[in-house]
């Protein structure tokens, strides 16, 4: 299938503008996209931390015996200690981010700008001077809740080392 000219001018790239964005829609999928996947992979961080705690006669052991154990002594809800600690505070982070992420990519485009670079080196560069700053607001809010919930996916656990 060959695509005309006036087709193709309909694929150019569109600008999505922060100030006319549905942010209640864009806040509601984007909190709820990553939640989705912290769902998912929130056993993993439970397995990772359980192995880097434990004592040396435990460390001998693999993640699926990790599993194992987890699911003999507690079952599923084992494998999402502190979770609600976790979503309590990811959802405000999430949003932070961003937040952040959005209203400063306007800021890094204009400090760009003067340096008369390419378009692609422009928006990777204010892209990622967005990134780094939505990324240092939210660990303020989220590393804090992720010590907790570390904290809660040991507790009681009898193979991790004393310190």
């Amino acid at each position: 299938m060959e695509v005309s000219r006036s087709q193709t001018q309909s694929f150019d790239r569109t600008e999505i503008n922060w100030d006319k964005l549905d942010k209640t829609k864009f806040y509601v999928v984007g909190a709820g996209l990553f939640t989705g996947i912290t769902v998912a992979l929130y056993p993993v961080s439970v397995v990772k931390t359980r192995l880097q705690v434990a004592s040396k006669d435990v460390a001998e052991r693999n993640a699926f015996s990790v599993i194992r154990g987890i699911l003999r002594t507690d079952g599923i809800p084992g494998l999402y200690r502190g979770f609600g600690t976790v979503v309590t505070g990811a959802i405000p982070a999430r949003i932070i981010f961003l937040t952040a992420l959005e209203t400063t990519k306007v800021a890094s485009f204009r400090i760009v700008e003067p340096f008369k670079l390419s378009e692609p080196t422009e928006a990777a560069i204010a892209n990622g001077i967005a990134g780094m700053i939505a990324s240092l607001f939210s660990q303020a809010v989220f590393v804090p809740i992720d010590v907790v919930s570390q904290k809660l996916m040991v507790q009681g656990y009898s193979g991790h080392a004393e310190v």
